[in-house]
């Protein structure tokens, strides 16, 4: 065990403790303990704490006094501290190091008090292990300061990047304190109390019980959404785990580390509305590729926003150090801490290598912080995207028959700079070929293939002959490139293209030219399958009847053909006998797979075609706009080509107009995003504006031909209909608010004193856009935010989700002595659960006077029997009064209520006379302010008749 201890207090925030080896001989680490502390509160305590002590539990080892190497400001609340040394642990094993420091923060609501008397503790633990190679923990890029809002969704991610590759991941558990100075030994702090079930009104931003949890593979951790406690402000003490797993040669993982991260999270009650931020989906890419994409954030109450960004692809530390976590050249992000109006954008670059190709995705954390102004809380929304870079796969592969074998050539495998014992060529052979056309980043060959590994290589050749090949038997080859990255990790590439022997549509076969998607349906879909007649055919060297036999498979891959049609032929070009159209199939959910024989004397096979199957279209829904991607199994060649992007007319379903004309190359470039724009005008312009939830449907017709013979020219196939739906993340416009107004003058005194209440009737509408964006009018429900005073934060006072859509109109009823005064603004919320800005807050105040009648006759006729306000109670908070007679004696008093009802008598219950009373009133008024509610003094006179 492994301790550090620190006496004094230092009103910590946060904290972990991470170990990275500076020895490939000895098992020498630099551990280092990195803390945050309240700037604020615990300034003079985080200045004194200028040294901590180290305990390494070996026999022998003192205690070292290690000073602080560095302390720098993360923001104006927040000080970064860094404590580190040296230590060579004497032997393999498992080491967990601890730390353990007094005082936590005071008033934490989820640890049992009083909590500035909980020590701070956290733990680390490491594997040693020769046979594992080198281990260093990972390091969290991203500063645990954020602050989270009463009812909005809350993330932190710790940004952690691990150096050597390993795989990570996440788990809660609860902080700790330690068992006293000196022991390095913890236990978990009492009465601790998940944050998910403090405060009322425990309901996530869609509705749902409030939870807390943290993603186990991005790491994310998720606070949806704090409650809400009797104070403005509050914070609990939350604590998780990064684990680091790393894989063996036996293809097995060992968990070889953890780290604990103790950390603070301060929840406010606030108006403000967190950001948004868009990110791209996972994104994978072959070394060699530029990675380019774009980073949105929108702001809600449209204030002003920056986006940040960390993770280990940019070799910069928390503090803004450069430090080497991957091979050059690191990634780029700009604009780079800049405040910007919202909607905000930002642009990540990377230019990768074979260097960055690893396991392991890199996760690269963007958080967007708005800025509200002085008076409300920064709130913020974090995003990772996970990028994996893989091996550039091997292209250019084609084979030959020769008489020594079969020649295998391909181009030469991109210089990456690494050396040769990194870097292997292997080579794979089956019989028959499948056509298989792998997915974006489908690293290696699926082993139902039945692919078999026939040689290692170097990745500097470009050649292999294959001796082992028999004569006459159609074989596919394909290659991988594989690339070492640690003793015992190799990550496969892409295989390349499948180059076939003895299949390049043999003589006397017929060949496939389309398999074309002519009906979308689940139970009618039809599919028309041309061919040609036999390439070469002879009728003298074979001898009928003659028939074709077309076989199908479902997908796209492959599989098990069932025969489908029989189709006698006489081989006649004029017969119309190569084209078959196949009904009744699901074209709606699945693609299929072609095939044909000929036939002669009846039941001989002559020669089969190659296999070709449907062009499948996927859709998928993205902001404002829709995503397309197809693909398609066939023998002739659909890349480097344009192919052409439908989409239904919403005037005339009948009717598919060309949108798009796509330049493709490769099979992962076949991809479009619908924007609502008409890029192909040959057939007119048909630009639409793209309206969220509504449904746009498509199909896309490819173009391909055979490279040998041309003779066939452009084949041309269409895929199925396939419809989506753009969605829309952006916030309702904020909406415009008014109240009814209070006229002072002309209130009817006597209706109020008929009832107990007073009504504030509010009443509002959305506009159609704000800043000049066009906003969502999908409104499902209104929020309704009140506070008292002016000068404190709302709170939701009531939804509006009835009927559909919702009322605009809202009465709030409200005790006759709290009156008018009060404060409210809205908000709205979309289908999405998606809540505007803020509409401006208007304030209601009461009436500022009092009136007191100036006669009364306490005769027992319930009509004016006291002396009492004018406006009885309203607005009344307390009412004192002393009454005189005429010479100047007391006569009567009441206090300490907002009540006063003098029925003419004394202080003995006896009646006075008739007469003028003169009396001194001390009134406190309900008011919007505070600093107004300050007794106001009152004389005058009342006559009393009997």
């Amino acid at each position: 065990m492994l301790a550090i201890i620190q006496a004094q207090a230092t009103h910590l925030r946060a904290g972990e403790i991470t170990a990275k080896r500076i020895s490939d001989i000895t098992p020498t680490y630099r551990i280092t303990l990195t803390t945050y502390t309240d700037q604020i509160n615990g300034v003079q305590a985080n200045e004194g704490a200028n040294s901590v002590k180290f305990w390494f539990g070996v026999t022998g080892v003192p205690l070292y006094d290690v000073k602080r190497t560095k302390k720098f400001l993360i923001n104006a609340g927040t000080m970064c501290n860094v404590y580190d040394t040296t230590f060579t642990f004497p032997a393999q094993g498992r080491y967990t190091i601890t730390c353990g420091i007094s005082n936590r923060n005071a008033n934490t609501v989820n640890l049992q008090g009083p909590t500035d008397q909980i020590s701070f503790f956290v733990e680390t633990t490491i594997l040693v292990n020769g046979s594992l190679g080198m281990n260093n923990t990972p390091v969290l890029l991203n500063i645990p300061v954020d602050t989270a809002g009463v009812g909005k969704r809350y993330i932190h991610n710790p940004g952690a990047f691990d150096a050597d590759g390993d795989s990570l991941s996440y788990r809660l558990t609860a902080p700790k304190r330690d068992f006293g100075d000196g022991t390095g030994k913890g236990g978990f702090a009492a009465g601790y109390i998940d944050p998910a079930n403090i405060g009322d009104n425990r309901l996530a931003e869609d509705g749902s019980p409030s939870s807390f949890r943290i993603d186990a593979i991005t790491g994310d951790l998720i606070w949806d959404a704090p409650g809400r406690l009797p104070v403005n402000q509050y914070q609990v003490n939350v604590a998780f785990i990064v684990e680091e797993w790393r894989k063996g040669e036996n293809g097995s993982y060992t968990k070889i580390g953890e780290i604990t991260r103790d950390m603070q999270i301060i929840v406010v009650e606030t108006p403000n509305k967190r950001p948004i931020l868009s990110v791209p989906a996972p994104i994978c890419v072959e070394a060699g590729q530029k990675i380019d994409f774009k980073v949105r954030a929108i702001d809600p109450d449209n204030n002003r926003v920056k986006i940040t960004t960390n993770s280990g692809v940019y070799n910069v530390t928390p503090e803004g150090t450069n430090i080497e976590y991957v091979a050059p050249n690191p990634a780029q992000f700009a604009p780079l801490n800049a405040i910007q109006s919202s909607p905000a954008e930002g642009t990540f670059t990377w230019e990768t290598n074979c260097k960055h190709v690893r396991e392991q995705p890199y996760d690269v954390l963007f958080k967007v912080e708005d800025y509200p102004g002085r008076t409300s809380v920064q709130l913020t929304d974090i995003k990772t995207v996970r990028i994996r870079v893989i091996p550039p796969r091997p292209i250019g592969l084609n084979a030959r028959n020769t008489e020594r074998g079969v020649e295998l050539r391909w181009q030469q495998y991109p210089n990456c700079n690494i050396p040769d014992d990194k870097a292997t060529i292997v080579v794979y052979r089956k019989e028959g070929c499948s056509n298989f056309i792998p997915a974006q980043c489908q690293v290696g060959l699926p082993a139902a293939l039945g692919f078999v590994e026939v040689a290692r290589v170097s990745v500097k050749d470009t050649f292999y002959l294959d001796t082992q090949a028999q004569n006459g038997v159609i074989y596919s080859y394909s290659i991988v490139a594989l690339l070492s990255t640690s003793d015992f990790v190799s990550i496969p590439s892409v295989p390349s293209n499948e180059a076939c022997i003895g299949s390049e549509i043999p003589q006397r076969a017929p060949v496939i030219t389309n398999v074309s998607v002519d009906k979308t349906d689940a139970a009618t879909g039809e599919i028309t399958v041309k061919w040609s007649r036999p390439l070469g055919f002879d009728a003298n060297e074979t001898k009928g009847p003659y028939s074709y036999k077309l076989y199908r498979t479902t997908g796209i891959s492959g599989g098990i053909f069932q025969l489908v049609a029989t189709i006698p032929t006489n081989v006649l070009a004029t017969a119309a006998d190569t084209v078959f159209v196949d009904k009744g199939l699901n074209t709606v959910t699945n693609g299929y797979t072609y095939k044909v024989a000929f036939l002669y004397e009846g039941e001989k096979v002559l020669a089969e075609s190659q296999v070709a199957s449907s062009v499948r279209l996927t859709v998928s829904s993205d902001a404002q706009r829709v995503r397309l991607s197809w693909q398609a199994n066939v023998p002739w060649s659909n890349d480097n080509r344009r192919h052409l992007i439908y989409r239904q007319s919403k005037t005339n379903p009948s009717v598919y107009h060309i949108i798009a004309e796509v330049g493709v190359e490769a099979v992962n470039t076949y991809s479009y995003i619908d924007d609502g724009i008409d890029r192909y005008e040959a057939d007119g312009v048909n630009t639409i504006d793209m309206k969220v939830d509504t449904s746009y449907c498509y199909k896309v017709e490819t173009v391909g031909a055979y490279i040998r013979l041309p003779q066939f020219g452009l084949l041309r196939n269409f895929s199925q209909v396939m419809c989506g739906t753009p969605i829309d993340n952006t916030p309702p416009c904020p909406p415009t608010l008014t109240i009814n107004e209070l006229d002072c003058e002309n209130l009817d005194k006597e209706l109020m004193c008929q009832t107990s209440s007073v009504s504030n009737v509010l009443s509002w509408s959305t506009p159609v856009s704000s800043a000049g964006i066009v906003c969502r009018n999908d409104i499902i429900r209104y929020n309704i935010y009140y506070s008292r005073y002016k000068d404190e934060t709302p709170k939701i006072l009531a939804a509006v989700d009835r009927p559909t859509p919702p009322d605009t109109r809202f009465t709030h009823t409200k005790s006759i002595e709290e009156g008018f005064a009060g404060c409210y603004y809205i908000t709205a919320v979309n289908s999405l659960n998606i809540e505007s800005g803020a509409s401006a807050i208007i304030c209601k105040d009461n009436c500022a006077t009092v009136e007191m009648p100036n006669v009364f006759t306490p005769n027992g006729d319930g009509k004016n029997d006291t002396f009492s306000p004018m406006r009885c109670s309203a607005f009344i908070k307390q009412i004192d009064i002393e009454v005189y007679n005429r010479y100047g004696l007391k006569v009567y008093e009441s206090g300490g209520s907002n009540i006063l009802s003098w029925d003419g008598k004394n202080a003995s219950g006896a009646d006075l006379p008739t007469g003028t009373y003169y009396y001194v009133s001390r009134v406190t008024i309900h008011r919007l302010d505070k600093n107004d509610e300050t007794p106001t003094t009152i004389k005058g006179w009342v006559e009393l008749i009997r």
